[in-house]
């Protein structure tokens, strides 16, 4: 699913262009002396024409001394050519890596842009796809850019010295480029076609495999690798059959092309020049000099050939980062942004409606008029069945997301005349299971902070209960916690999480379920931390262990996206059935 036609959206050089910044010099110095690579190599086959009339005409001449004059511009030329042809390559080359460089930057801090929609319309699999595989493919077009700008150079110089010697022979060999050039346009809006149709099976695939490791360990409690093996076996077999689809159009083309440019013009050109020398109309170095200008032609023409089919695979690339580029968040900061000072903490609710943006037609709406005030400092519990619509009330406070209709408040302030840096500088979350990224303790706690002390990450942790055990670590808090924390229980995880809101120190925390599969004990050390992280902060808390939130200071219940009681444990016990049948499934008092 795509937002605003994004997918549609083809590649454009303007559109690219500003990732040029830092090697625009080097690529367009570069490209330049491409043109004076070509014009060198262009000069060659004049040699011939030089030396075979000479000696035709007077041989003995040529060789006592006429052969200086040649020799001399030939040593000029290979002065020229060999600077030419190196900075050429190496300039082009730098200046497209460093364009690639900028584009996959670019595009990475565009996806940090998106608003939570993007992230449920797109897998993971498929962003990595665009931000790696669908780069590298760009990075491949450094040497058919070289091509198409070295290529026609070398055609056009070669064109005009092969009018300068015979302008009917010359007629006839562009008539035969004309014809090659004609079947080029015909195949390529087909390769690039399918090439794009190759790019996004390919994509499918990478999401795919990216998602099934990420669930190994389930696959594997459930024995359904086979599942995940079928799955990506039918994702490969539609990139297989894409993939021959294009290489038969693909080589068909390249083949025919190479049988009019290496058998059908040579003879052409060799008969013709035969007879005309036979006659007297053409000499003998013109027609080698001819010969040569074809064999460099053919060789450019059919370079030319497998250069647009190539780039159809970095064009189709380009496409599909262009599409993402295209991608607009759909919450956005305003223009003129106020100022998020002295925050108190209340947050407020007015008549909220909202549906999520990759919902079905005919899903209903999450929250239906939700009126909802929390006072700054207030402890509010939200309970009720699974898909009420709890962690939906989360990421509206969080702005996640906006309302399709009402809206929410902080301290009387719509929620949208702020920056969203600055809303969640005053926010922390902690989840149902929460993340870290491969690096240090150290590193994923200076999230909450950077620039922490060793001494205020120490105080976090004791805090959260946590530094007993990250004591205990051969590295303290240099420790390792592997990918997404995978060295730690889930007890540890949601203990660290807690430190980090400590560093953070923010006036709102939003805890999404924190406890809910924990085991006794550690829930009993996360209630404590939870209990002096709550002191003199808003908090909100999801939660479906109703034994967690017993001591809040008002309890919410929320069924079908809408409030149906609030008030203390007990009030709720004696007026509220849903939440009394809710406590006596769960055994709480």
């Amino acid at each position: 699913m795509t937002q605003n036609g994004a997918e549609r959206k083809k590649f454009s050089w303007g559109s690219m262009r500003p990732y040029l910044k830092g090697g625009r010099v080097c690529l367009y110095t570069g490209l330049f002396l491409g043109l004076v690579d070509a014009a060198a190599q262009a000069s060659v086959p004049m040699f011939f024409r030089y030396a075979l009339n000479a000696v035709q005409q007077d041989a003995a001449a040529f060789m006592h001394g006429g052969f200086w004059p040649m020799l001399w511009l030939g040593a000029a030329l290979m002065i020229v050519f060999l600077p030419g042809a190196y900075f050429f390559h190496v300039l082009s080359t730098v200046g497209f890596m460093r364009f690639c460089r900028n584009l996959q930057v670019a595009l990475y801090r565009h996806v940090l842009r998106m608003s939570v929609d993007f992230f449920q319309r797109y897998r993971v699999g498929e962003i990595n796809a665009r931000l790696n595989s669908d780069v590298e493919a760009v990075v491949n077009a450094a040497g058919f850019v070289m091509t198409i700008v070295w290529g026609p150079a070398l055609l056009i110089y070669s064109i005009v010295m092969m009018l300068m010697i015979n302008v009917q022979l010359a007629l006839i060999c562009i008539a035969m480029l004309l014809a090659i050039a004609a079947m080029t346009l015909v195949a390529l809006p087909p390769l690039r076609r399918w090439h794009r149709q190759v790019r996004d099976a390919s994509g499918e695939v990478s999401s795919a495999v990216t998602e099934y490791v990420g669930i190994f360990g389930l696959l594997k409690a459930y024995s359904r690798e086979d599942y995940a093996e079928m799955q990506v076996r039918g994702k490969s077999d539609d990139l297989l059959s894409q993939r021959e689809k294009a290489a038969k159009w693909q080589n068909a083309f390249t083949d025919a092309m190479q049988t009019v440019t290496r058998f059908v013009a040579p003879l052409a050109i060799l008969f013709i020049g035969a007879a005309w020398i036979y006659k007297g109309a053409l000499k003998a170095g013109d027609l080698a000099a001819f010969w040569g200008y074809w064999l460099q032609l053919s060789g450019v023409v059919q370079g030319l050939v497998f250069t647009f089919s190539g780039l159809m695979g970095s064009v189709a690339a380009m496409d599909r980062l262009a599409a993402f580029f295209a991608e607009q968040p759909l919450v956005k900061d305003p223009e003129n942004p106020k100022k998020l000072e002295n925050v108190l903490g209340a947050i407020e609710f007015r008549n909220v409606r909202f549906r999520y943006p990759v919902s079905d037609a005919g899903e209903g709406p999450v929250l239906t008029g939700l009126n909802l005030k929390i006072a700054a400092g207030e402890r509010l519990a939200l309970v009720g069945p699974s898909g009420a619509g709890k962690s939906t009330i989360l990421s509206l406070v969080l702005r996640f997301h906006d309302p399709d209709e009402g809206t929410v408040l902080l301290d009387g302030e719509p929620l949208s005349s702020y920056a969203q840096r600055d809303l969640h500088a005053q926010m922390g979350i902690v989840l149902q299971e929460s993340l870290f990224f491969a690096g240090t303790i150290a590193e994923n706690l200076r999230l909450g902070k950077p620039g922490a002390s060793d001494d205020e990450m120490w105080n976090a942790l004791d805090a959260a209960n946590a530094g007993g055990f990250v004591r205990e670590l051969p590295q303290g808090l240099a420790t390792i916690l592997g990918e997404r924390g995978a060295k730690l229980s889930g007890g540890q995880k949601q203990r660290l999480a807690i430190a980090r809101l400590f560093l953070k120190d923010p006036r709102i925390v939003l805890f999404d379920e924190p406890t809910s599969a924990l085991d006794s004990e550690s829930e009993s050390h996360i209630k404590d931390a939870i209990t002096r992280l709550f002191a003199g902060r808003t908090s909100i808390t999801v939660a479906h262990r109703l034994s967690t939130v017993r001591d809040a200071d008002r309890i919410v219940v929320i069924d079908r996206g809408a409030i149906v009681a609030e008030g203390k444990h007990e009030e709720l016990r004696m007026s509220c059935k849903l939440y009394d049948e809710l406590c006596r499934r769960q055994g709480v008092a």
